[in-house]
C-alpha cells in the first residue's frame, strides 16, 4: 500500500451522501482505499486503526483518543431530521423498554437523555437489536430507528419522536449527528492538496450533483422527489459552525453526566 494512500470509511446511509459523493465517484480514487460500512462499524475501524478517516458518530469522539475532526463539515440538522426517531407504542413518559438500533451509537445516547430529562423516564430497560420495527416492538415498548430504515418503516398508529427536533426544543440548538475524523498519524497531505481539501471537494461535488442523488434515491427511500429535497436542503445540514459546536459542547457534558462516557474534551480541529 503506497505511504500517501488514505483508508478511509464510507458511510452508504442516504444522509451521508452529499458528503460521500466526491469520495464514490473516483475523487483522486488513486490516493484512497473505500471501506463502505455501518455507523457503528466505522466507529470501530477507527479506533482499532482498521481506517485512517470515516464519518463516525459525533458521541465516538470521546471514547477514540488523539482523534482530529475535519473542520466544516457534518451530518446535522437545525430542527427535524425525519431520519432519527422513537416509534412508541405507548406515550414517551411511560415507555419502559426501549429497542435500540445496533447500527446507532450517539442516537441511543440522545434518545436516553432526552427521555430522562424532558419525559421523566427514570428507569427504562434498553436492548440492542436489529433495525426491524416490528421485531423491535414484539416485547418493547418503543424503538429507535436511525438512517434508512427508520425513513422506510411505517409508523401506522404509533406515537412518533424526532429526536433533533426534541432536542432543538429541549436546548434552542441544532444537533450534529456525525462528523468526518482522522487518526493522529493519517497523512495531511495527499497529492500536494491539504487533507481537508478533498473533504470539501467531496461535498462540493454531492452539492453540485444533489438531483443525481435524489433520483437516485427514489426507489429505495420510498420518497418523492420533493420529499428528498426537502430532506436534504431542510431536514438535514452539513455545516459545522458555532451553533453546532455549541451543540456538541451540550450533548458531550450531558452523556458524561448520565454516565454514558468517561470524560468530556474540547474539540479539536484539523
Amino acid at each position: 500500500m503506497p505511504s500517501e494512500l488514505l483508508r478511509l470509511s464510507i458511510i452508504n446511509y442516504l444522509n451521508a451522501e452529499p458528503l460521500n459523493y466526491g469520495f464514490k465517484r473516483g475523487l483522486h480514487y488513486q490516493n484512497f482505499h473505500l471501506k463502505f460500512q455501518k455507523p457503528s462499524e466505522s466507529c470501530d475501524s477507527l479506533k482499532s486503526g482498521e481506517v485512517d478517516a470515516g464519518l463516525i458518530s459525533s458521541i465516538e469522539y470521546l471514547r477514540i483518543p488523539d482523534l482530529k475532526i475535519i473542520p466544516n463539515l457534518c451530518i446535522g440538522s437545525q430542527d427535524s431530521a425525519r431520519s432519527v426517531l422513537i416509534f412508541s407504542k405507548v406515550p414517551f413518559g411511560e415507555i419502559k423498554k426501549l429497542a435500540l438500533d445496533i447500527s446507532s451509537r450517539t442516537s441511543v445516547i440522545l434518545a436516553q437523555i432526552l427521555l430522562k430529562e424532558k419525559f421523566g423516564c427514570d428507569r427504562f430497560e434498553t436492548n440492542y437489536l436489529l433495525p426491524d420495527l416490528n421485531f423491535m416492538l414484539k416485547d418493547h415498548d418503543a424503538a429507535l430507528m436511525i438512517g434508512d430504515q427508520a425513513m422506510r418503516s411505517d409508523p401506522q398508529s404509533l406515537s412518533v419522536l424526532d429526536l433533533s427536533h426534541e432536542w432543538k426544543m429541549h436546548t434552542s440548538l441544532p444537533f450534529v449527528f456525525a462528523f468526518w475524523a482522522i487518526q493522529p498519524k493519517a497523512p495531511r497531505v495527499l497529492d500536494g492538496k491539504p487533507l481537508q481539501w478533498f473533504f470539501e471537494e467531496s461535498f462540493r461535488l454531492g452539492t453540485e450533483n444533489l438531483s443525481t442523488i435524489i433520483e437516485e434515491a427514489k426507489i429505495p427511500s420510498r420518497w418523492s422527489e420533493t420529499q428528498l429535497r426537502t430532506y436534504f436542503t431542510e431536514n438535514i445540514s452539513y455545516r459545522l459552525g458555532p451553533q453546532e459546536q455549541d451543540s456538541l459542547d451540550l450533548f458531550y457534558r450531558k452523556a458524561f453526566r448520565h454516565g454514558f462516557v468517561p470524560q468530556v474534551r474540547e474539540l479539536s480541529f484539523l
